[in-house]
């Protein structure tokens, strides 16, 4: 009888095993393993094989019909601990539910973004628009767990006020970003996509979440920046009514270039590029203008204007390369930097009788 037990309990064991390892295997292979759903569904899942496991060896191992009846009464009508009634049975639906209405959050938020890209809607206000109603979604699924779970909404306001405390003292940092967070989806001064500099990061904005705003930058490094920050501080938003950008080139040449010369040519290498705006009445045409002179020679600028800021890079190259090979064919060389040196001899005789001198001392 003893072995017996022992082979069945070793066969339990054994799926138990097998089903916690079929579970790790499902999830860790899901393409959201991060997701809150996620971890819901691993919970009750990992609890079920457990509970499982832990009754039929109770029950192989010689628990009483009546202790099942205890404990099934105790999980489906609840129990008393401190005033408090808790009831297993709600507990485990509301948490089965809010998984599941958590899982079709995420999928109404895919098909609304979907839905939004039909009309003509730009990618900022569609975000925030998919952003809101996640949100929104999100806290409806959370207060029907909690009414699933016995839990009365109505004693929340107690709790809050207990938290308002805290919040004073230790999470006004976290309230600000939040407050923020929801201001700059409102308001959209940045959006998804744009170019912007906070402090000392610059790049382009990929995610505005709640408490942070996550920025790309051109090194491909990802850095999370504070709502609070975006909004108290100075930010820099080459993208926010339009991609109109105007590149400044210097280029500095002797002081007896024919200057008129330079700047046609400057201008004419200014608009063959495909990329410079040239006829918009609401820029100025590509110019070319002197705005410093210099003890190495004649600073000349290159105005130009365009459409798009995210090929100033490449259009600066392209325009620095042209306008440098069609000065030097046409004779016109950039100039170097100069320095004048003065030797005075009344300085230098006492330095050389000091150095024949050491000279000869060396020699003695």
């Amino acid at each position: 009888m003893l072995a017996q037990s022992l082979w069945i309990s070793a066969v339990i064991v054994v799926i138990m095993a097998l089903l916690w390892f079929a579970e790790f295997r499902y999830f860790r292979h899901h393409p959201h393993p991060g997701s809150l759903t996620m971890y819901l569904l691993r919970l009750i899942v990992k609890a079920s094989i457990l509970l499982g496991g832990i009754l039929a060896l109770a029950v192989e191992w010689g628990m009483p019909k009546q202790g099942l009846r205890v404990l099934g009464h105790y999980f489906l009508d609840g129990f008393t601990v401190s005033k408090v009634q808790i009831n297993p049975a709600h507990i485990v639906a509301a948490v089965v539910v809010l998984a599941l209405l958590l899982r079709f959050v995420e999928f109404f938020t895919q098909r609304l973004d979907h839905f939004l890209g039909l009309f003509s809607l730009d990618v900022g206000a569609r975000y925030s628009l998919v952003t809101l109603s996640k949100y929104l979604a999100i806290i409806l699924s959370v207060a029907i767990g909690l009414s699933l779970a016995g839990v009365p909404l109505g004693k929340f306001a107690l709790v809050a006020s207990a938290l308002s405390v805290g919040i004073g003292f230790g999470l006004q940092t976290m309230v600000n970003n939040f407050v923020s967070g929801i201001i700059l989806i409102f308001e959209r001064p940045i959006k998804v996509g744009d170019w912007i500099a906070v402090g000392s990061t610059e790049g382009y904005v990929k995610k505005i979440s709640i408490r942070y705003t996550l920025i790309l930058t051109f090194n491909r490094t990802e850095v999370f920046v504070p709502n609070s920050e975006i909004i108290s501080g100075q930010v820099t938003n080459w993208m926010y009514s339009n991609n109109v950008l105007r590149l400044m080139l210097p280029f500095t040449v002797q002081h007896e270039a024919d200057l008129q010369r330079v700047k046609d040519l400057m201008v004419q290498v200014a608009r063959q590029h495909p990329d410079v705006m040239q006829d918009d009445p609401s820029i100025i045409p590509p110019s070319a203008l002197i705005l410093d002179v210099n003890t190495n020679g004649v600073v000349v600028y290159l105005r130009v204007y365009i459409a798009d800021c995210n090929l100033a890079f490449n259009v600066q190259t392209d325009l620095r390369a042209g306008v440098m090979e069609a000065l030097l064919s046409a004779g016109i060389p950039l100039a170097r930097q100069q320095q004048d040196v003065r030797i005075v001899n009344g300085q230098l005789e006492p330095l050389r009788l000091a150095a024949e001198g050491e000279a000869s001392a060396h020699r003695i």
